[in-house]
């Protein structure tokens, strides 16, 4: 494997873990297990989402921007994806009905 291939996963795994690692950092989360969900929840989530997002918004972006944006991803993703999960669980059925009605043509 080309060892420049090699350090830019290694950065962009490092800016995934650090992004992670801030927001229980500034927090004050007292179960250190729950912690240490959080920061593999959000390197997971840079780690996975970071490259799609890159892909189709910034193709040929730097190393430097990839970082950043796994930085970002890694940091903001769980709260995002907290949003996110929270608007499904309250909206989601009529939301999923609205769909239905459409591609079925609506209720009888």
């Amino acid at each position: 494997m080309d060892t420049m291939l090699l350090f830019t996963q290694f950065w962009l795994l490092l800016a995934a873990v650090g992004g992670a690692v801030l927001p229980v950092a500034l927090g004050n989360e007292p179960s250190r297990k729950r912690a240490v969900v959080q920061v593999v929840c959000g390197a997971m989530l840079a780690i996975f989402l970071a490259p799609a997002l890159e892909q189709r918004f910034i193709p040929g972006a730097s190393a430097q921007i990839q970082a950043g944006v796994s930085f970002l991803i890694g940091c903001f993703g769980l709260r995002v994806t907290m949003i996110v999960q929270r608007l499904i669980d309250d909206r989601g059925e009529a939301l999923a009905q609205r769909v239905i009605d459409r591609i079925a043509g609506g209720r009888p």
